[in-house]
Formats: structure tokens, sequence, C-alpha cells
């Protein structure tokens, strides 16, 4: 059952005291007959099961009605706020822009290349191995420009819009880890960084355009490790210049993306980068939220990491995942339905963390493996 059905059927049923009497009488033939819900879905909203429903896709402010508000029920039902994966409903048919020839996502943390020792040997070993994995996919898909997220670490910007790098070169070091030695220079692209930009305003969405991306570690680290070729044009895009955030409003920048990636002749890669389950607040640090980084995996692997932009914010931000955004918008370029295949992940305290390397399996290379598992 698709999201907007499901959230329509709850809206219609809120707004006609009627319909909703008749549907609680019997929730699978009203269901049925009235609101193009099938009987599963039906006896889900009518037994107030917020957990459900939100592993489906609809936002809080509308499963809260299936409990609070339909079943007058002030203790919110028998729904306990658990995350967990929705299969029963079939996955649309990926759509992914016909020029984006890989899209993926990784951490960025710093202690991987500025000081590993603090992990443990064999953790940072199978993370970097995932690191490895990732690096001969994107040169085998051997793009022409790379798109690539991170967020807003000691940059200064103007705005709190999400930012895009229009420079034609871009570069910095990891000095703040005392490791000014690991620096790195990028080469901007930016024609067609301004047409993101364009496209974004031309949506009613906000974005600053920067001639310069001062790099940290949030490109760095993923960079020196995947960038197929040093003058690889690369497109940077922060995120929470000024600590917004917004998931939804991160997928539809990733969705606007689309139609400029479609329209041009050239082959994108894109990298997302951040989290999972990150904390710099005092006495938070060093925490790993293995359950919930779980849940987002096994989202991404199910083809459904499009759904978590319909989370709260509290959801993502109470669970460490301030830096999700930067997938999100990744997500929304590449459209639903596609699989995540993760090749590492790795809760680590000392860097405080739970760090992974995903690659998105865009429809040709899913074809390409099972036809390879037949």
């Amino acid at each position: 059952m698709d999201t907007r059905t499901l959230e329509r059927a709850i809206l219609a049923l809120g707004k006609d005291t009627a319909l909703l009497g008749r549907f609680r009488a019997d929730p699978a033939g009203v269901g049925a007959a009235e609101l193009a819900l099938d009987a599963e879905w039906a006896g889900v909203i009518a037994g107030g099961d917020r957990d459900r429903l939100r592993s489906a896709g609809v936002v809080d402010g509308i499963t809260i009605l299936v409990s609070r508000w339909f079943a007058d029920d002030l203790g919110d039902s028998t729904s306990s706020g658990r995350f967990h994966v929705e299969t029963s409903t079939p996955l649309p048919d990926p759509n992914v822009p016909q020029n984006l020839v890989f899209a993926g996502g990784c951490s960025h943390v710093p202690d991987l290349l500025a000081r590993p020792e603090v992990d443990p040997a064999d953790a940072v070993a199978r993370l970097t191995e995932g690191y490895r994995q990732l690096a001969e996919r994107i040169a085998a898909a051997d793009p022409d420009v790379l798109i690539v997220t991170a967020d807003c670490h000691f940059q200064s910007f103007k705005t709190g819009a999400f930012v895009i790098g229009t420079g034609k070169e871009h570069t910095g070091s990891m000095e703040f880890f005392k490791r000014p030695d690991l620096d790195l220079t990028l080469t901007g692209a930016p024609e067609y960084a301004r047409a993101m930009a364009d496209a974004i305003r031309a949506e009613g969405l906000e974005v600053e355009e920067s001639e310069q991306i001062d790099l940290d570690h949030g490109l760095i680290v993923p960079l020196r490790q995947l960038l197929p070729r040093p003058d690889l044009p690369v497109i940077p895009i922060i995120t929470q210049p000024a600590r917004s955030f917004s998931p939804f409003g991160a997928r539809a920048f990733g969705e606007v993306l689309r139609c400029v990636v479609d329209g041009r002749d050239l082959k994108v890669a894109m990298l997302a980068t951040g989290g999972l389950s990150h904390w710099l607040d005092p006495g938070k640090f060093g925490g790993v939220d293995v359950e919930f980084d779980t849940y987002i995996l096994e989202m991404l692997q199910a083809g459904r990491g499009n759904d978590l932009a319909n989370l709260e914010p509290y959801a993502l931000l109470d669970h460490g995942q301030y830096e999700f955004p930067n997938w999100l918008i990744m997500l929304g370029l590449t459209g639903p339905g596609v699989r995540g295949e993760v090749l590492a992940y790795e809760p680590m305290e000392a860097s405080g963390g739970g760090w992974t390397v995903v690659d998105m399996l865009l429809p040709e290379r899913e074809a390409a493996e099972a036809g390879d598992r037949d």
C-alpha cells in the first residue's frame, strides 16, 4: 500500500465522522469500498498501529490521528515508537535519471585518516576495505562529474540554506586535526553547479551559491580514498550551514536535481557523506546507536531509504542522525525503489559514531548481480 493512499484514507476518516463510524464497524469492507485500502492496511489503521504506519512512510502528524483521536485512546494505542522496515508493500519500479551512473554514501570520520590507531585495528581494516570496494565501483562507473554532499563543520556562509560550490577549484586540509599534510584540491564544475542552483530556485527552494568551499574532513576523508582521478570535476553540496535540519527538504532538494542530471549529457556520480549515528554534544560524544543505525541500513537495503525523509526531524536527531540529510539528497536524486548494498558498518566509540559505506545498486547493477546469483 503506497504512502499517499494511506494518508488520504486517514485524512478522509478525520474529516468525516460518519465515514469513521462505518469504518470502525467494518474496516475491511469500508476500507476497500470507500478508501482504496486493502484488508491488511485497513486493519492497521483500525488498530491504531502507528509503528506500521510510520514504517510505510506516513508522517507522525497523521499517524497520531489513528490512535489518540480515532480510537479516543489517550495512551496512544499499543504503538511503542519502534522503527521497523515495512516489506509487505511492493517497491515501486526504480526511475533513476538516465545519466546517473553511480550513487552511494560513506562516513567522513576524521580519525580514519588522522589517527586510525584510536579505534580497533580490525574494525578500521573492515571499514577501509569498504572504502576500497566503493572506490573500485566509482572508477568502474567512469563518471564525468561527481556531486558530493557533506555538512558544514568550520565554514561560514550567509544563509541557512543548502550551499552549492560553484567555484573552479576547492581546496583545504585537515589542519584542525593537527594533520595539515592531509590536504586536497578539487577541480570544480562551475557551469553545471550553477545549473543545479538555478533549478533549485526555479522550484521555489532556497540555495546559496559559493565560489569558495574550504575543504575539511567532510570531503577530504572520503575523496582522498574514493576520487577515481584527480582531475574529475567535483560539485560539493554543503548542508546545515546554520544548523537547519529538514529531512523532507533534503530529499526534495535531491529530487529537483534529477532534471539537471537528465537534461545534460555528462555521466554523473553522486556520493553522500556523513554519519550514521554521531553526537558532538559534551557528555554524549562516543555514543553509538547501533539499533537505529541498523534500521537505517535495513531501510536502504530494502529500497526504502526515501521513506526516511518522512520521519519527524526529532526521530533522526534523537538517534544521532543529524548528518543524514546528506544522504537524503542522494536518495532524492536516485529515487525510490533502489536498494543499497552495505559494504561496511562499524560502531567505533573512540572516533565517535556508527560508520558505514553503502553502494546504491542502480537498476543495471542490480540486474547484473541478480544474474550472477542465478
